[in-house]
């Protein structure tokens, strides 16, 4: 451009006429041979043991080929690695249900139609459990534990210190003090999830489409959950994604149950999801409190900062997490010339959906907080 001068000219787009003649190739667009069709039945409580599953009923509907439950998803693979260990995230739930959408079964039909009025006929019986939703009440004694084996809520905590901030708030003017909490949100892209699993017996490779963001950082993942070598599953993301967010690398949970339902089956799996199932049960940032003070002198200089957070990562911990926490780590001082702080940064476990990286990704909370001490 003649002058160098970008600002206030208009810009032709390069993706526009392919997107608008209907030439995009998106997940719901590609065709496989023999495709059949998967509906997900979903817990309607928000913390349940799961005492009996039978596909039975559905599997004698017309048109219905298989029925994957959480005791297939048990037996045919493992929980997702994460930083806690303990924490046995499966991508249904196994035993018992720890929030409301989490997956129980899946069926596999000729047609979405099929699927759809056969999650009807599974009969699971559930017997409701406690729940806790707030996660400075999961802290407390008495509250429910959504993990036995792990004893405690608590999934992550990390403290840290830079600078003398016990000896900037002794000889502070002031010292600032306030509880913030800051919502859990979300992004709503025009496309929703979507997976297509196929199985070869004979190589024993699985592969899965799906507009999956960064495929490669959950390989790994997905590959040990189903216990298959890396070279033995492959993952192919459709040339065009209808807006992520980030949301989209929350995906693997899906592709890895998708996964198993073909296997399962025998026959390559289409899963789609729908606009209730992205609202309840995708992916959201954590919800915060933080509780934060400033040690300050008269002229406005800020000597030091504490700052304790807790964050609400839902009934697992599942990876990346806990990057909401700590993925603004080295701006926790803002625009500010602060030289002395103190961090005490925790993630708990309750019983509302998972969480995940959305736009902005650990600034919201982190900033909304420092910039409301400063006024």
């Amino acid at each position: 451009m003649s002058g160098g001068k970008w600002v206030g000219k208009s810009m032709r787009r390069l993706e526009d006429p392919r997107l608008l003649t209907g030439r995009g190739s998106f997940i719901d667009t590609l065709q496989v041979a023999n495709l059949h069709h998967a509906a997900i039945l979903r817990s309607p409580h928000a913390h349940a043991r799961i005492k009996r599953t039978d596909p039975a009923p559905a599997l004698a509907l017309r048109g219905v080929i298989s029925v994957l439950t959480g005791n297939d998803v048990a037996a045919m693979s493992d929980p997702f690695i994460n930083i806690t260990g303990p924490v046995r995230y499966y991508s249904s739930a196994v035993g018992t249900a720890r929030f409301v959408g989490e997956p129980v079964a899946v069926v596999v039909a000729r047609s979405r139609y099929v699927a759809e009025d056969a999650l009807d006929l599974v009969e699971v019986d559930y017997e409701p459990l406690p729940p806790v939703l707030d996660q400075e009440e999961a802290l407390t004694a008495g509250a429910p534990i959504l993990h036995e084996n792990l004893g405690t809520n608590l999934c992550v905590r990390r403290q840290f210190a830079f600078g003398d901030a016990e000896g900037a708030f002794a000889e502070a003017d002031y010292v600032v003090r306030e509880r913030f909490r800051f919502p859990r949100y979300s992004h709503f892209p025009l496309e929703t999830y979507g997976v297509i699993a196929s199985f070869e017996p004979a190589s024993r490779l699985l592969t899965l489409r799906a507009n999956f963001q960064g495929p490669f950082i959950i390989h790994t993942v997905i590959a040990r959950a189903l216990r298959m070598p890396q070279n033995r599953v492959r993952i192919i993301v459709p040339g065009d994604i209808g807006g992520g967010f980030g949301l989209k690398t929350s995906v693997y949970p899906y592709m890895t149950l998708v996964g198993l339902a073909a296997i399962k089956a025998g026959v390559p799996v289409k899963w789609i999801e729908d606009r209730r199932e992205h609202l309840t049960a995708s992916s959201s940032h954590a919800d915060r409190v933080s509780y934060l003070e400033a040690a300050v002198r008269k002229d406005g200089t800020i000597l030091a900062i504490r700052n304790r957070s807790v964050d609400n990562v839902g009934a697992y911990i599942r990876t990346p997490e806990p990057a909401n926490l700590l993925a603004r780590f080295s701006a926790m001082t803002g625009a500010y010339r602060i030289r002395n702080v103190q961090l005490d940064l925790a993630a708990v476990m309750t019983n509302k959906s998972l969480t995940g990286p959305v736009r902005g990704y650990g600034g919201h909370p982190m900033y909304f907080g420092l910039e409301r001490m400063v006024d």
